[in-house]
């Protein structure tokens, strides 16, 4: 039976550890000012959306933003909003609360090409996005940190848990991380992206094959929306 699902990805609202440039991954700080009302946007622009379901990571950011959305959009879904902890951001171990920058340091830099990296965003134009979470691993002294398989595999759990409870034409909202959307952008496309801005959107669309297809990318919600 042919069903195919749209997936409206949105990244949380801005963080105090965003602001001071760190490294959140499991970790977790509060929405900022600019970040509920980033959330408020979100929520006003998304409100003419019918969406089957809502589902958002575990982490306190994204169950925050989810939570500002639902409530602007008066929805009455906000009782049903579903925690899925396979949609949480990256594990980076030991290195969650680091500055973002210590990422220039974790690779072999022969050509004193990552001097000027400053996150794991920028640090994705030289090196895969795989690569960069195998070497996490590698590297982390715990080794705790993800590396690519358990990531992929967790996030696509994820995935497939929502496509087996879709019906056919179904749009679904997911609450998320910034990392996992910027992956997931790059694995679907084959090219590089830079990382969403916080509470914006990204479509794609999953068939019954479960194959992704990115519609839209980093996209800011209109406030007249």
């Amino acid at each position: 039976m042919t069903q195919n699902i749209k997936l409206y990805l949105v990244r949380h609202g801005e963080t105090y550890f965003n602001t001071c440039q760190k490294i959140q991954g499991w970790s977790d700080s509060l929405l900022t000012k600019t970040g509920v009302n980033q959330a408020a946007i979100l929520g006003n622009g998304l409100k003419n959306l019918p969406f089957s379901k809502v589902y958002t990571s575990d982490l306190g950011r994204a169950k925050g933003t989810a939570d500002i959305v639902l409530s602007v959009r008066h929805d009455k879904m906000m009782n049903e909003l579903e925690i899925v902890p396979n949609f949480r951001e990256q594990f980076f171990g030991s290195f969650e609360g680091n500055r973002l920058n210590i990422l220039s340091h974790l690779f072999k830099d022969d050509n004193n090409l990552l001097s000027s990296v400053v996150n794991d965003s920028e640090l994705a134009k030289f090196k895969s996005e795989d690569a960069i979470m195998n070497q996490f691993k590698l590297v982390d002294p715990t080794h705790e940190a993800e590396n690519a398989s358990e990531f992929w595999k967790r996030v696509e759990q994820g995935f497939n848990y929502v496509y087996s409870k879709a019906q056919d034409g179904d749009q679904i909202l997911i609450i998320t991380h910034g990392a996992l959307i910027r992956k997931l952008a790059t694995r679907v496309t084959g090219t590089y992206h830079q990382n969403p801005d916080n509470a914006s959107l990204s479509i794609f669309e999953m068939d019954e094959t479960k194959r992704m297809k990115l519609v839209s990318y980093d996209q800011l919600i209109d406030t007249q929306s």
